[in-house]
């Protein structure tokens, strides 16, 4: 696997970590934005070596953590101020461009898995940025969070019937999140719709996760939206989209599949893959269908057929 990494010093005096994966001379360049909010971005150091093994497609993958993450610096959270300056959607989506300029990229293609989704949207559109794409890849997020709310309670209702709903449901409205029946119950849901990957430990998944930005923007798990995004959506908005856009969810993703399915008929140069059998993070328990379908998309990209 290659890779170089490179510190990315932002002009707000704090450095995010960065790494590009792959052979430089490809043609193909993509950046991939984690989701979390304040994820890592582990689940794309595969990424070059598996187009080439899944779909023998030659990219390079631009990989960086966000502000609070992992591997970057972050902010005191604990001061108000830093919330108010670097806790928005506007911040992250600025954040996306000035990245972009310390890596050099132009006519590349942004990608963004799941809140890396959201800021892929909102990145395409501004004009000015949506300008430097080739094209838009939303894996796994809906364009606004009313359908996803609906789609994981949909989900939870469907698993453990309404007596254990409603059971969740109070556990989530006093804030006991500790507690341990309904723990048993989340790790349920995750292996069913998170990740499908039978190797697939969720306590294990969300050790590298900044709380602090996570919570704020999300809430406690998959499961809940009490954050700040509670009310994100751009649904209204997607036709200003001219560049071509693929949305590609799981099979039994926390997303409505049928609110992408929407989502492409609004877009103007919209694109479909559904990855069957996935679930959230479906580039990680079906690989081959997820970087085939991927790969086909750009394939078309780059001979102008979309």
């Amino acid at each position: 696997m290659k890779h170089k990494t490179q510190i990315l010093h932002l002009k707000n005096g704090y450095d995010l970590w960065g790494v590009r994966y792959g052979d430089a001379k490809a043609p193909i360049k993509i950046l991939a934005l984690h989701g979390g909010p304040g994820d890592d971005a582990d689940e794309f150091i595969t990424w070059a070596d598996q187009l080439e093994q899944f779909a023998n497609m030659n990219a390079e993958i631009f990989v960086y953590e966000q502000l609070g993450s992992f591997h970057s610096e972050s902010p005191d959270f604990s001061k108000t101020e830093n919330i108010d300056k670097y806790l928005t959607i506007d911040y992250y989506v600025n954040e996306v461009e000035e990245v972009r300029q310390l890596f050099g990229l132009d006519h590349f293609y942004l990608l963004g898995h799941s809140w890396g989704g959201l800021l892929t949207y909102e990145y395409m559109l501004r004009a000015d940025y949506r300008s430097h794409l080739k094209a838009g890849i939303v894996f796994s997020m809906n364009d606004n969070i009313q359908d996803y709310v609906k789609q994981i309670n949909q989900e939870l209702l469907e698993m453990f019937g309404s007596d254990e709903f409603n059971y969740m449901k109070k556990i989530e409205a006093a804030g006991n999140f500790s507690d341990s029946h309904y723990h048993e119950n989340l790790i349920k849901l995750y292996r069913a719709h998170l990740n499908r990957d039978p190797n697939y430990n969720p306590d294990a998944g969300m050790a590298m996760m900044a709380e602090a930005v996570y919570n704020h923007f999300q809430g406690n798990n998959e499961f809940v939206v009490t954050g700040a995004m509670k009310g994100w959506q751009v649904s209204d908005r997607l036709n200003e989209i001219d560049i071509p856009v693929l949305e590609t969810v799981g099979e039994f993703d926390t997303m409505s599949v049928a609110s992408m399915q929407r989502s492409v008929r609004m877009l103007t140069r919209g694109h479909f893959a559904m990855t069957k059998n996935g679930g959230h993070s479906h580039a990680q328990d079906h690989p081959e269908a997820f970087f085939k379908h991927l790969s086909a998309f750009i394939s078309d990209v780059e001979a102008g057929n979309v």
